[in-house]
């Protein structure tokens, strides 16, 4: 009598990530010009580590399972005591494609280079970013600046996902594939402040039925590089359940100026708007195209902020009599961008916002505004305070178009403070970005909330 197999298929999917925003996968480490660096493989360049995927595919599965079944804990595995089963599902690290088929494979592979010959300096010298934090009354916080690497925006990455299970497992399989295209999977740090998108590039599959003795001998010889194209592999139609997220659209045009500052200058100005190379891949390489960034650390800042304000407000906790509570003692602040640990007890934010990338032809940074501090008593210019910013204008035909996710639903004073948050910078009322004291950083637009517009200024309601 034949024994048969309990698990009698295999599920095998590769799938190519492109990085929607800056990544940032941390080492641990750090270096005397950088306070985190990111974690690269050994030809120097990034990756991410498949513990880094495998702990955010099974914390969101089991997360959004709302029969909070025990079946991603027999999928993943578990130990408890002496009880413990070893995992089903394995998956890769992800590495970075180099062009648009290939991963570089091997201790002595050579890596090919664009026509700059920039490729290998590029990612081996990552660019960083500052960061500071900023108090509800705008300045800097003692101690409050810091810096990461972060990888290029548009990087390409290609991993492995192997389901080993029964026909009764499709569901799973395609819940688990599914969840990668959510706005909630995101990989690394700084996921709440626009770090780690991930769109999925491209998404093939094959089942090996093992009972079928074609499938059974195609699975044997199964090529495992990346750099080789198995046979039977189809594209997958990418589906996601985002129904526990809220959607916010704001559409924004901005008055006169704006400037998301580098924090220092070039040749022509004491400071300039924040740029930042991408990754295009094209012509079986990689090219490098510098880009104005905006910051979704710079505008969430702004919004946490407001919707203290609007939170005591509606509480009627007022400053004057000795309430309302500020930064992150705010009830609000805390529900929807989180809090950090406190013993036992810490929780990320709610509210999921992307950096935004803008060609040159969408938004121009060349307008430069000089000034000069004047002495007080004599009415005439201070020695050596002549000082420079450029800032930047929108092209008339674009609109700023910003996107907020809100992983919280329950339709309270807090959701309705954020919401009057928003409702502020598309009345001009919350400037975003530097020097808003200068009368820059003022938008005006529309808030989205779905497909549903709450609030259009053009129509002032």
């Amino acid at each position: 009598m034949k024994n048969k197999m309990a698990f009698t298929h295999r599920y095998i999917a590769r799938i190519v990530l492109e990085a929607e925003t800056g990544l940032f996968v941390g080492s641990g480490e750090a270096s005397l010009l950088k306070d985190a660096l990111v974690q690269k493989d050994i030809h120097g360049l990034p990756m991410i580590q498949g513990t880094s995927l495998t702990g955010v595919l099974r914390h969101a599965l089991e997360d959004n399972d709302p029969e909070k079944s025990t079946i991603w804990k027999e999928i993943f595995g578990y130990q408890q005591g002496n009880i413990g089963l070893g995992s089903r599902l394995k998956i890769s690290s992800a590495y970075m494609l180099i062009n648009e088929n290939k991963v570089v494979e091997g201790l002595t592979a050579q890596i090919p280079e664009n026509k700059d010959g920039t490729i290998v300096s590029k990612y081996t010298n990552l660019p960083s970013r500052q960061h500071v934090r900023i108090n509800d009354r705008g300045v800097a916080v003692n101690n409050g600046l810091f810096d990461n690497e972060i990888v290029y925006k548009g990087t390409r990455f290609i991993f492995e996902l192997e389901l080993k299970g029964t026909k009764q497992d499709e569901k799973h399989w395609d819940a688990i594939l599914a969840n990668l295209s959510s706005p909630l999977f995101r990989i690394g740090q700084g996921t709440r402040n626009g770090y780690g998108k991930l769109n999925i590039h491209s998404l093939e599959q094959r089942v090996y039925d093992l009972n079928d003795s074609s499938d059974f001998e195609a699975y044997l010889n199964f090529d495992p590089s990346f750099n080789h194209k198995n046979e039977g592999f189809t594209s997958k139609e990418r589906k996601s359940d985002d129904s526990t997220l809220t959607e916010y659209k704001l559409i924004l045009k901005p008055d006169s100026f704006f400037i998301f500052s580098e924090g220092f200058g070039d040749n022509e100005a004491d400071n300039k708007p924040v740029t930042e190379e991408i990754a295009v891949y094209k012509n079986s390489t990689i090219e490098f195209e510098e880009q104005t960034l905006i910051p979704a650390s710079s505008i969430k800042g702004a919004l946490s902020h407001r919707t203290a304000f609007h939170y005591n407000k509606i509480e009627k906790q007022f400053i004057d009599e000795d309430k309302g509570a500020k930064g992150k003692s705010n009830d609000a602040v805390k529900a929807l961008f989180g809090y950090e640990a406190e013993g036992k007890e810490g929780q990320r934010g709610n509210v999921i916002l992307n950096d935004f990338y803008f060609t040159k032809s969408q938004v121009n940074s060349d307008k430069i505004f000089n000034h000069v501090a004047i002495d007080r008593f004599t009415g005439g210019a201070l020695d050596g305070a002549l000082f420079s910013e450029k800032v930047s204008t929108l092209a008339e035909e674009i609109a700023f178009e910003v996107t907020v996710y809100l992983d919280y639903n329950q339709d309270d004073t807090i959701q309705k403070a954020f919401e009057e948050t928003l409702k502020d910078v598309c009345k001009g009322l919350l400037p975003l970005g530097g020097m808003t004291t200068k009368g820059h950083g003022i938008f005006t637009g529309k808030v989205l909330k779905g497909t549903q517009t709450i609030f259009d200024y053009e129509s002032n309601n």
